[in-house]
């Protein structure tokens, strides 16, 4: 079984293969503080605190946008996504979309994220019915807000969302948004997340909640 995802036993092969895949590029690493560089298989990564990110980012962005925050949050996470998908296609030289999209849960894991659960609603078929539904059992996002103690009657996972559709749009060719229906940073047992194309998200937003009764 796949050590990074959890999903239904017919995907675990995919996930397994992933794993063999990009596992061995997280740990050819070099931590250079004399340089301030941190670097991946030779590529630069930035650290940042997960709180810093989840609600120092978001409070700053809501005094210059509003209620526009999470939107803005959303994007971000979905253009880093995009540009994430595209670095270890090419640098992994993956054509199938099946295993490009099981590439991103794992390197999501490595990248300190969170760990992704793959329900069994899903089918990500590369057209109108594609339909992945998921939990973050440990996302950063929900994590910052449960451990500095603050109150939210919204979920809070925005860049969690809009990184996993920006790496699966990439996967399919086809344009992909996700929606986070429950949040433990709400007081929910999970983060979960349905993601679709758009002209259908709202439609199966309802129908993954009508199955689970939310």
């Amino acid at each position: 079984m796949p050590k990074y995802v959890r999903c239904p036993d017919h995907f675990a092969p995919l996930f397994e293969k992933a794993e063999e895949l990009i596992v061995p590029l997280f740990e050819d690493n070099e931590w250079d503080p004399e340089r301030g560089a941190y670097l991946i298989s030779g590529e630069r990564y930035v650290m940042y605190r997960g709180e810093s990110m989840a609600v120092g980012l978001k409070q700053q962005l809501e005094r210059v946008l509003g209620k526009g925050a999470g939107v803005v949050i959303y994007q971000f996470g979905k253009a880093c996504g995009t540009s994430d998908a595209r670095y270890y296609f090419k640098k992994l030289d993956i054509k199938d979309p099946q295993m490009r999209l099981a590439l991103g849960p794992v390197g999501f894991a490595l990248g300190g994220y969170a760990i992704v659960d793959i329900l069994p609603e899903s089918v990500p078929s590369p057209d109108e019915d594609y339909l992945l539904v998921y939990d973050h059992p440990n996302a950063y996002e929900a994590d910052a807000y449960i451990n500095s103690n603050i109150k939210t009657n919204t979920p809070v996972d925005y860049l969690n969302a809009g990184y996993s559709s920006g790496w699966c749009s990439e996967a399919f060719g086809i344009k992909l948004e996700a929606k986070e229906i429950t949040c433990r940073a709400v007081g929910d047992p999970q983060c979960r997340f349905v993601m679709a194309p758009r002209s259908r998200l709202i439609q199966r937003v309802r129908e993954i909640s009508e199955i689970y009764g939310l």
